[in-house]
């Protein structure tokens, strides 16, 4: 049978850590998982054109991955904010730069999360944690592998066998999944556009957002369709600027969630009662909204560099970007953690420098500073003990900026920031692939 396979392979894994050791250093670690969306402007002179290139951006190198099927929002769908008849988001007039007060940018983050729980954003993020999958409600079922992969689990099958008829596998599936899941976050991201040229015809399109039936299982696409047109883009330009506002959201989940799930609905054989009710449910899983970060990026004179698609992907991802960095400075739990790569030495063999590869992309600066943590075992759990404090080198930080290296004109010899350690923090050896997270101070 296949139902027990993966949990017991959890349960065999946490029993083989504990029978080792109590706390046994490890170089495995959990990233956070990003759900990527857009807000999409019909209105705007080059909303398809941004909706393309949103598109088609690769995911955020530093997260796991943790797109669903809806990746844009009709900005004409979004309710609650006085705006256009009634719908809308605050934002800049185009072409000016009016900043947003606190007051709109709280109503447009209130008013995202009403509709991202109104389309069932948290269930499809669960549904996507445990690989909901079938081609009809009668073969649906739930699976771990994206846990299992995410958590670095595994076991000979011979160990599976031994253990099949357990009860241990379901706690450590719980075990697991806890730290993995609730460090589930959506980040949506609304842009305006600036060009120093007359407007262009642009056409218009209109996609829905919010279908009739939550139909993950399926691999169903909730109605939204954006019709096959777009702006026409011209290959001469003076150059954009952009206002970028991010929100970020992030899954609730606890121990009183979890028990819910897994007691009601989670089933690795077909169960169509039991995904049904899953499928039913409209309030166990829900997000939570954080904050918001606003970045301005502006490109004049790249004339020979770029074409004008490219110079519109380059700024879309800074800006993003940008704000990715100060959110991570703002909120603890969504900064990301680093691995050291290498450890240099000066000739009577003493550390003087480590380098991590995260840089100027992350917001790095040279004021900065950055803990060591070494991941450890615990009963079955990892956990991140502090051996250090790293500060980033003047100079010697990292570009990893998007196009960095043509713009820069760049060979990129340089691979990763160096560190060096914090005069304050002494009694520990850092080794490669120990991780380094920004701390407040």
């Amino acid at each position: 049978m296949k139902k027990f396979a993966i949990v017991i392979t959890l349960a065999l894994a946490t029993a083989v850590a504990a029978q080792e050791a109590e706390k046994k250093t490890v170089s495995t670690y959990y990233r956070n998982a990003l759900t990527s969306m857009m807000v999409y402007h019909a209105e705007d002179e080059f909303g398809y054109d941004v909706y393309e290139i949103f598109s088609e951006l690769p995911p955020e190198d530093k997260y796991d991955n943790h797109d669903v099927d809806l990746h844009v929002i009709d900005n004409a769908k979004i309710s609650g904010v006085a705006r256009r008849k009634g719908v809308g988001l605050h934002r800049q007039t185009y072409g000016g730069d009016i900043i947003l007060t606190k007051e709109e940018k709280q109503a447009n983050g209130e008013a995202m999360l009403d509709l991202l729980n109104r389309a069932e954003i948290g269930k499809r993020i669960v549904a996507k944690w445990f690989n909901l999958t079938g081609e009809t409600l009668q073969d649906a079922h739930f699976g771990t592998d994206c846990i299992e992969e995410r958590s670095h689990y595994n076991a000979s099958q011979l160990e599976i066998e031994k253990a099949r008829y357990t009860i241990q596998g379901l706690s450590a599936l719980q075990d697991v999944s806890s730290e993995l899941i609730n460090h589930s976050f959506v980040l949506v991201s609304d842009m305006t556009y600036i060009t120093a040229e007359d407007r262009a015809t642009t056409a218009k399109a209109t996609l829905g957002v919010i279908g009739a039936v939550f139909d993950a299982f399926a691999g169903g696409n909730s109605g939204q369709r954006l019709a096959e047109t777009a702006g026409d883009i011209a290959d001469k330009f003076t150059g954009f600027k952009v206002m970028t506002h991010s929100y970020l959201y992030q899954l609730i989940w606890n121990d009183s969630i979890a028990n819910i799930f897994y007691q009601n609905y989670y089933t690795s054989e077909p169960d169509p009662a039991r995904i049904q009710a899953f499928l039913e449910d409209e309030s166990s899983f829900r997000l939570q909204y954080l904050g918001t970060e606003s970045a301005n990026y502006e490109k004049t004179k790249l004339v020979g560099k770029y074409s004008r698609s490219e110079l519109l992907q380059m700024i879309t991802v800074r800006s993003i970007d940008n704000n990715i960095a100060k959110l991570q400075k703002r909120f603890e739990a969504f900064r990301v953690k680093a691995p050291i790569t290498t450890v240099e030495y000066d000739k009577k063999g003493q550390p003087v420098g480590y380098r991590a590869q995260i840089g100027e992309k992350e917001g790095v600066e040279d004021n900065m500073k950055f803990e060591v943590l070494e991941a450890r075992y615990n009963k079955g759990r990892i956990e991140y003990h502090r051996v250090g404090i790293l500060k980033p080198v003047r100079n010697h930080i990292w570009d990893n900026r998007f196009n960095a290296l043509i713009e820069n004109d760049s060979d990129g010899e340089l691979q990763g920031t160096l560190f060096k350690l914090d005069s304050k923090s002494v009694g520990h050896e850092i080794m490669p692939g120990m991780l380094i997270r920004q701390i407040n101070g």
